[in-house]
């Protein structure tokens, strides 16, 4: 019998008494809309989580965040979103062993995270004796071998129920700085982790991951100069400074003793000024005493979630490798990029990393490992990078959403969604971009036939123009990747330059006509601008060449300022106009905008005039009006419009009566995003 293709990443792994299913670890993270106020896991947490075990060798739960669920304005706050469990109510507590419970049936490792973020704190149980710290000794003992010396016995004082003891819940302040605290307030915080780490093992958790990176919880604070300013033994000197890191992991310890998993989360180095990579190392090799595993992550919270303008695909890659050779004795994890296996395998046999940690690739793929394991590569679906799984644009709803994974958000109610399949019909989908193919892939899954119809010579619709610009590589992937898919379906025929009428179809006998004509670029109702030679965005993008030097492209959405870096960086001038006060004021805003505002900066020959309305064009120039209502002149060899797109609506509802059930997708509906077409093909698919 063949071993497996990527046995390196697919090997089980021993740490301590627990062995770890494979090298694939699913990070601290969870679509931050998934939660409800509930201070237990919701069943659409615990449905998310169940699906991310099926594949990973530890599933990472995200929800220890110490009461921060205060009142938080405006609801575009990323932290007010945050599930927040509540570690000291037993029925809260019942729940969260339901979970462990769920992660357990795949045989993953139960692993929760704690993350103390704003305006969280550090609880701590304080009895009305005035004893400090939990006592779980009251707690049935474990059978024989599973702690201690297996030699526990049972009496009759044992069974008798515990007496209720009253309590209060002591909040340390979470985030002051490090010269803030008082000794006494370090020791009750390391205490805080310590009581946490002891309740969930006795909640059936495996792991505890303790979150060190960006600066962010207390820990990180402490180790970084840049936020430690103490002059004491906590200050100064690496070795003074990760004293205090080190007493909260040793408390955790000595609090779980030996047969639980202990992570630190660690940024590989700090930002300019911080520390080092060689620091990290000799923190670490410290820190193993007391931990297992560390999970490397970037300098800052942006960049360890990278996107498309990140080109490199594991940008942190080197960095682990680097520590992995100067840290014995302890699980190495990398962050940052992994989705791709053949990469992911290369990286553990190439000794650069003992785990890969990945978030986004579970959303867009819950049942990855399967994948892998069963050598369907071409069938894992790409992740766009867009970081919607974690926050939308100001101007949409607040839901969980991922682009390439319509079920995300749905996860606990497709049984009641989805409608069964009670007739196989044949399926005539009328145009070839985005939501058209990943519609045929969803009506395939159910056993339909599908015929694709597409006037030009290849399929890819509105993201044909990925395959012209840099940093759009993630959704030329995805493009390849359904095209591909189209292809080797059997239940799928693609016909090409053909376009199509009512009549073909109605005389073809279909059953389903699914329109998916998408749209054309609008043109503003600005004066002069029907006399004037304009370019749309999506010609920027293919053909740079044929614009002048100096560009305007009126309209500054995102897609109108991706045209502008990709027209700097085939060398033109531009400049972009915007009526709102900010320029790609539609992107998402956690953990990608960010990103965009740098990428921004970085292309030097951009640069943007916001609050401004266009009055009029003329050949050479861009009239307008600024923030104060002036007139004003800005010359230019060319213009490019951005100003959204029309549906090809009519067109599509001529289709109607063709045959016996008539649908609209995508653009032709209502101009979308590659996650709103993907959920209309996936909820179309479901009721066929």
């Amino acid at each position: 019998m063949s071993s497996p293709k990527y046995k390196h990443l697919l090997s089980p792994v021993k740490v301590r008494n627990f062995v770890i299913k494979n090298r694939l670890a699913a990070s601290n993270s969870l679509p931050h809309f998934l939660q409800g106020p509930e201070s237990y896991p919701a069943d659409t947490v615990i449905a998310h989580y169940e699906n991310k075990a099926r594949s990973a060798g530890i599933t990472t739960c995200m929800g220890i965040n110490n009461f921060s669920r205060e009142q938080q304005m405006p609801m575009a706050a990323d932290f007010s979103h945050f599930p927040d469990y509540d570690l000291y109510d037993t029925t809260s507590q019942n729940y969260l062993m339901q979970m462990a419970d769920a992660i357990h049936f795949y045989d993953s490792i139960a692993c929760m995270g704690i993350f103390v973020g704003p305006p969280s704190c550090y609880p701590l149980v304080k009895w009305d004796d005035g004893e400090y710290g939990i006592d779980l000794s009251t707690a049935p003992p474990p059978p024989p071998g599973e702690d201690g010396d297996g030699d526990a016995e049972f009496t009759v004082g044992a069974l008798e129920p515990p007496k209720p003891r009253h309590f209060t819940i002591e909040k340390i302040d979470g985030h002051k700085l490090p010269h803030e605290y008082t000794k006494e307030e370090l020791k009750k915080v390391c205490m805080s982790y310590a009581e946490q780490a002891k309740i969930l093992k006795f909640l059936s958790f495996d792991m505890v991951s303790v979150h060190m990176c960006y600066r962010g919880n207390l820990p990180g604070k402490f180790i970084s100069p840049l936020t430690n300013e103490r002059t004491d033994e906590y200050g100064g000197s690496l070795e003074n400074r990760m004293r205090f890191p080190l007493e909260v992991l040793k408390a955790m310890r000595e609090a779980v003793g030996p047969r639980m998993i202990i992570e630190v989360i660690h940024s590989f180095e700090d930002e300019e000024g911080g520390y080092s990579i060689d620091d990290t190392v000799e923190f670490l090799n410290k820190a193993k005493e007391y931990a297992d595993i560390v999970q490397l992550r970037a300098k800052n919270v942006d960049d360890a979630h990278p996107t498309g303008f990140e080109l490199e695909e594991t940008p942190f890659l080197e960095a682990s490798g680097y520590i992995k050779e100067r840290v014995d004795g302890m699980l190495i994890g990398t962050v940052g990029g992994y989705h791709n296996p053949e990469t992911c395998d290369k990286a553990i046999a190439d000794g650069k990393a003992d785990l890969i940690y990945a978030g986004r690739a579970y959303i867009t793929n819950p049942d990855y490992a399967d994948l892998i394991v069963q050598g369907r590569d071409d069938d894992i679906v790409p992740c766009l990078r867009c970081n919607k799984c974690h926050g939308r644009g100001p101007n949409d709803p607040f839901i969980s959403v991922c682009s390439v994974n319509p079920r995300i958000g749905l996860e606990q109610k497709l049984s009641r969604l989805a409608k069964p399949v009670d007739k196989i019909k044949n399926v005539a989908i009328v145009g070839g971009g985005p939501a058209a193919m990943r519609c045929a892939m969803f009506l395939d899954d159910r056993g339909h036939k599908v015929t694709i119809y597409e006037a030009s010579d290849a399929l890819g619709g509105a993201i044909k123009h990925s395959d012209f610009v840099s940093f759009k590589w993630t959704l030329r992937d995805y493009k390849n990747f359904l095209i591909h898919q189209c292809d080797k379906r059997e239940n799928i025929t693609v016909k090409l330059n053909t376009k199509v009428t009512p009549e073909d179809i109605s005389k073809e006998g279909f059953d389903v006509v699914i329109c998916a004509l998408g749209a054309e670029p609008a043109v503003p109702p600005i004066k002069g601008i029907d006399k004037v030679e304009v370019s749309s965005a999506d010609n920027a993008f293919r053909n740079p060449d044929s614009l002048g030097k100096n560009v305007v492209v009126i309209g500054g959405g995102e897609v109108g300022v991706e045209a502008a870096m990709h027209l700097e960086e085939k060398g033109h001038t531009v400049t972009v106009m915007e009526m709102r006060d900010q320029i790609a004021a539609d992107s998402t805003m956690i953990h990608y905008r960010e990103m965009l505002t740098a990428a921004w900066e970085a292309h030097k020959g951009c640069s943007a005039l916001t609050g401004c309305a266009v009055a009029e064009v003329a050949p050479g120039e861009v009239i307008y009006k600024d923030s104060h209502g002036e007139l004003k002149t800005i010359k230019c060899d060319s213009i490019v419009v951005s100003a959204g797109m029309k549906p090809h609506t009519d067109e599509a509802l001529s289709f109607y009566g063709s045959a016996q059930e008539f649908y609209m997708i995508g653009d032709c509906k209502a101009p979308a995003t590659v996650q709103q077409a993907t959920r209309q093909a996936y909820s179309t698919a479901m009721r066929i």
